[in-house]
């Protein structure tokens, strides 16, 4: 399955789009995780993820048919998706070798996806992270022979931070690698805020949670012990680049870092453009650089988009550092990634328009 010197064909890039497989998983992995999270298909359309007897959520075709996805992308004008796991999906704390299988069936399913999709989509898979001997192996496995370029973690791992020196064998390995990281919140948010219902996980545990994972990699010391990591953090690296001043001048007066060596550290950091408003991401593009945003759209979960993302995008382009546009659209994207391309942006997949790409 592995795929030699992957070439992305001309065209916009979404790096956060999320995949289902549509067959049940191994009868033995059900047997020792029989909360594993699985697809109930109800009609041509539609379908529920399940774990156990309880549904979680309704979900549409396109999470599980590759046509379907096509079709949605060719609607928004997206060459090509990073498909990556459900975040259900990252079961940290189910028994250990059940959920080694569970993460093999999920890495095949996506390798399978992205034979079945025309050289548009690339893959990024999960592994299991509470189990190191079996966590690395199923790296290597993914990597070496099914050809995924990436993998998609929980901002928490089984309740441990990302900076829990447990898990340096993660990065160690993943840096070793050269796969992508993609940090993703889990459960809504996982009680990062003192309120409950959708809204608040939705709209502020997810986005907090996700500050709390990347304050994590910058002052928690993972990217300066891995200095070949490319982390990126969806949904516009939640709340962090609003707190970062605050984060920052906190460790200068506590004297543990200095504003140099932290501004240098957040520059590494990826995140997508996931954020429902046009006004944000210049702000994005000031705290992480214009090479470090990358399109994003949940896709297929959040209405309108990435056909909402991309408007946006076009409406901020005016406040964009020349030739952002194009970096934020595909090349950045690249770049996360570990892909080589011979072109580049074009407007043949893409709503914005290209007198916005360096004119501003």
């Amino acid at each position: 399955m592995r795929q030699e010197a992957l070439v992305v064909p001309p065209g916009t890039i979404d790096v956060h789009a999320h995949y289902f497989p549509r067959d049940a998983p191994p009868s033995e992995v059900i047997a020792g995780f029989p909360r594993a999270p699985r697809l109930v298909i109800d009609s041509p359309e539609t379908g529920r993820l399940v774990r156990g007897t309880d549904d979680f959520r309704t979900v549409r075709r396109a999470l599980w048919d590759v046509p379907a996805r096509l079709a949605d992308m060719d609607r928004a004008g997206v060459a090509v998706q990073a498909i990556s796991p459900v975040p259900v999906m990252l079961e940290y704390g189910a028994p250990a070798a059940p959920f080694a299988g569970y993460c093999r069936w999920v890495n095949e399913s996506v390798a399978r996806a992205v034979e079945d999709g025309d050289g548009r989509l690339v893959g990024i898979g999960t592994v299991p992270l509470g189990s190191p001997p079996e966590c690395v192996a199923e790296l290597r496995y993914l990597s070496e022979v099914l050809g995924l370029r990436g993998i998609e973690i929980g901002t928490r791992i089984d309740g441990m931070e990302l900076d829990d020196t447990a898990l340096e064998y993660f990065f160690d390995a993943v840096d070793g690698l050269g796969l992508a990281v993609l940090v993703h919140p889990v459960d809504g948010g996982g009680g990062a805020v003192r309120r409950s219902g959708f809204t608040y996980d939705f709209g502020l545990g997810m986005p907090s949670d996700t500050a709390l994972a990347a304050t994590a990699l910058v002052f928690g010391g993972v990217l300066d012990r891995h200095r070949g990591l490319r982390i990126a953090m969806v949904h516009g690296c939640g709340t962090f680049p609003w707190a970062y001043p605050r984060l920052r001048l906190g460790a200068q007066i506590a004297g543990t870092h200095t504003p140099e060596e932290l501004d240098l550290l957040v520059s590494r950091l990826y995140a997508d453009t996931l954020v429902f408003d046009a006004a944000h991401l210049p702000a994005l593009v000031h705290r992480f650089g214009p090479n470090r945003v990358l399109l994003g759209s949940d896709h297929p979960f959040i209405p309108g988009q990435p056909e909402g993302g991309l408007t946006d995008l076009d409406s901020a382009a005016e406040h964009l550092p020349p030739g952002a546009v194009p970096r934020i659209l595909r090349d950045n994207a690249l770049e996360f990634l570990g892909l080589s391309s011979g072109e580049l942006v074009t407007d043949h997949f893409s709503p914005i328009k290209e007198d916005h790409y360096g004119t501003h």
